[in-house]
């Protein structure tokens, strides 16, 4: 049985296309899979620094856990809206973390050196504001 040449043609273009659909797919595939692994990265990098709430709902984003993400975020919204002190006692310790991390390095502690400086305010006794003019005879 031969084939024709339209035949081929034919299926020449059916598996070009085929393959280059393929291809597109791997792409859309390897794409959403780099967003999963930054998301990873970003929960760890911020439960190194004391965030427990939004890592665990990038966690699950990760892994494609969508309706766990949905919750958590749900979860967080409410802890939100029913009072701060929650919210405050997990951003001290990212504070602290962050206040350790850059006292840890010359730029950090030049940093925070520079900001206690600015808060040093104005009505302070203990600092010399200008020195006083001198007398005239």
């Amino acid at each position: 049985m031969m084939l024709s040449l339209n035949t081929l043609v034919i299926l020449a273009l059916i598996a070009l296309v085929g393959f280059l659909g393929a291809k597109w797919l791997f792409k859309k595939d390897t794409e959403i899979e780099n967003r999963r692994r930054g998301a990873a990265r970003l929960a760890a990098a911020l439960q190194s620094y004391g965030l427990r709430r939004i890592p665990e709902f990038l966690i699950d984003y990760s892994v494609g856990d969508y309706s766990g993400m949905a919750e958590k975020i749900r979860a967080l919204a409410e802890m939100a809206l029913a009072g701060e002190s929650a919210v405050v006692q997990e951003l001290d310790t990212v504070f602290d973390r962050v206040l350790v991390a850059k006292l840890n390095t010359e730029a950090g502690r030049a940093l925070v050196a520079a900001k206690l400086a600015d808060a040093v305010k104005a009505a302070d006794p203990a600092v010399v504001q200008e020195a006083p003019a001198p007398a005239t005879v």
